[in-house]
């Protein structure tokens, strides 16, 4: 084989973009996925079907395709796999599989925060067979499994009895056993995108998350994200200053930074961060809007090319809206293409392809696709999403519909103050 090699791990929607971006580089892609169609898989020259956690497999297939490269842009978990396999074959990579893996423990994240005065909240972090000690944390608490992706087991418990069963759940959910408690923390939340570059954070755009908690089993949904947050000059600096001190605090730099806060006035506190691209279709947001290439810089950051930040002041406001789906066997959606010719929809990304289930166990189960949306003002983005929901449909593999057409973004909050 003529070309060079590039593994991606896990086939994500984001991921589509990203094979194409590196066969732009001249790559011969290899798409890893467990599943049997993931959205990324037609993108990709070859997909193999393995499961992206499982390191010695993906080092087996690195080795007999004689890889260049083994990334992942968008997903936590895959990042310690790449860095993992990188590092044994001698490729190059963004940090190190030990610091990939500290990382994206939460319990690790809290404690490195907490003693570089970085604001979060309380919280207490247990390992696989400690006792669940009495709790000196105020109610409603989040209880998280320490190594899951995104929000995937993450819940929300306004008592002791909610707080036993989320905590048992957790620890099955969790890779190593291991279970974070921390405070609840009231506000609005903002995803923040970041560059780390020469130990400095540059923030390239802010988009602020619009969710429920839902159901018996308190499932976090983010059914919208709006960009750019409308935040107070105060808020960003702090923000700014956050992000830099944890680009420090982790020993960060030639590396996106993602970093989750939750504002309540003028105060905020950091939730969770990750060394990576943010996930979804944010790297189209971020482009469209800025200028600013995350995926590219990412690919970059993988192979320990310096990168030049450079971008732009927002000119319109995007929202991604995320469409989910009762429980059932995906079979497909109308109405996107109609949307998209009259101007309603800019893009249209899939979360699950024909034949995939829908479930309302976790967030990114109930996720079916997103529609990004344009607007010059708040009031024609409002608008044009409306009108979205009123045209657009999915269905099940029996042609039965199932959108979920209660959750959409209808006004909006003003951060401001």
């Amino acid at each position: 084989m003529n070309k060079k090699t590039a593994i991606v791990l896990g086939g994500t929607s984001p991921h589509i973009a990203l094979i194409q971006k590196l066969k732009d580089r001249g790559y011969f892609t290899i798409l890893i996925d467990y599943l049997d169609n993931p959205p990324a898989k037609q993108a990709a020259d070859l997909h193999i079907q393995e499961s992206t956690l499982d390191n010695d497999a993906v080092y087996r297939v690195a080795k007999e395709y004689d890889a260049d490269l083994v990334m992942s842009a968008c997903v936590d978990q895959a990042n310690i796999t790449a860095c993992y396999v990188a590092e044994k074959l001698g490729l190059p990579h963004p940090y190190s599989f030990e610091l990939a893996s500290n990382i994206t423990n939460k319990g690790y994240m809290k404690r490195v925060m907490f003693d570089n005065d970085i604001p979060t909240s309380k919280y207490i972090y247990l390992e696989p067979d400690q006792e669940l000690p009495d709790i000196d944390l105020h109610y409603p608490v989040m209880v998280k499994p320490a190594d899951s992706c995104a929000a995937s087991g993450i819940k929300k418990a306004v008592g002791e009895a909610e707080m036993l069963r989320f905590y048992s759940e957790a620890k099955k959910i969790s890779r190593n056993g291991r279970v974070v408690i921390e405070e609840f923390v009231k506000g609005d939340e903002v995803s923040v995108y970041s560059f780390v570059s020469h130990g400095k954070a540059e923030i390239i755009m802010i988009s602020q998350r619009m969710s429920v908690i839902e159901g018996q089993d308190q499932v976090i949904k983010c059914y919208a994200t709006l960009a750019p947050a409308p935040i107070s000059k105060i808020v960003f600096e702090k923000i700014q200053s956050c992000c830099t001190k944890i680009a420090n605090a982790f020993g960060l730099d030639n590396t996106p930074l993602h970093v989750q806060v939750m504002i309540d006035k003028d105060e905020i506190e950091i939730i969770e961060i990750a060394p990576r691209a943010g996930g979804g279709v944010s790297y189209q947001t971020i482009k469209s809007n800025t200028g600013f290439d995350i995926l590219e810089a990412t690919i970059d950051s993988y192979l320990q090319v310096p990168v030049k930040v450079h971008y732009g002041e927002p000119k319109y406001y995007y929202a991604v809206n995320i469409l989910y789906g009762i429980p059932c066997v995906f079979g497909h959606v109308d109405g996107e293409d109609e949307l998209m010719a009259n101007d309603i929809i800019e893009s249209f990304h899939y979360h699950k392809t024909k034949g995939m289930k829908i479930t309302s166990d976790r967030a990114s189960g109930g996720r079916i696709a997103a529609a990004v949306v344009k607007g010059k003002t708040k009031e024609e983005l409002l608008s044009k999403i409306k009108f979205m929901m009123k045209k657009i449909e999915a269905y099940d593999d029996k042609g039965n519909p199932v959108l979920r057409k209660d959750l959409y973004l209808r006004d909006f909050r003003d951060l401001s103050n």
